[in-house]
């Protein structure tokens, strides 16, 4: 079982846990179950573990899990969002959206240092500094500054969590499509 295959099932995971369990705390549980069933997929699919390589690739499958739950919870908070400006209260989801975006705000701050740990261990990994490298530093360091002035603007300049968390979330993934098209191109 491949890379992306370990992914994929853990997102399917966490889909199934977040449709059945029907608490407050389901996103905590089914975040918690996907990222535990591909950290134990990983570990136990792989019979020579070495440090760096190990670590690049659980922080790597975990940014990935980590992006799709984000994205997943931004599609059901504009759909209870949409939902509530058209006035159909009965089937709506009854929660504070502020604090649903500021918490999908920092499911991407967390999903972007895991990206770190991804390039940082990289970085360790390849002992030689290529053009793959430079342009992952410079995708990853690019989403970090929209990131920290996001954070900035919502402190001191009162910006919108909301277009925060929008733009965050489209940030990262143009570093996820960067790093992905970036290996594509280098390697055929």
């Amino acid at each position: 079982m491949n890379f992306i295959t370990q992914v994929t099932i853990s997102i399917v995971l966490y889909f199934i846990m977040r449709i059945s369990v029907k608490r407050s705390s389901s996103l905590y549980i089914s975040s918690l179950v996907a990222s535990l069933s591909y950290i134990l997929m990983y570990l136990f699919l792989y019979q020579s573990i070495t440090l760096l390589p190990t670590i690049h690739f659980l922080v790597t499958g975990l940014s990935l899990i980590i992006l799709f739950i984000s994205y997943y919870e931004i599609v059901l908070l504009e759909r209870n969002v949409r939902k509530i400006k058209l006035g159909l209260f009965q089937n709506a989801e009854s929660f504070p959206i502020e604090r649903s975006y500021k918490l999908v705000f920092k499911i991407l701050g967390v999903g972007l240092f895991f990206l770190s740990l991804a390039l940082l261990s990289g970085f360790a990994i390849q002992s030689i500094f290529t053009n793959n490298l430079i342009i992952k530093s410079v995708f990853t360091v690019i989403a970090w500054i929209i990131y920290l002035l996001t954070i900035i603007g919502i402190k001191f300049f009162n910006y919108p969590i909301k277009y925060a968390t929008r733009g965050l979330f489209v940030s990262m993934w143009t570093v996820l499509v960067a790093y992905l098209a970036n290996s594509y191109l280098i390697y055929n």
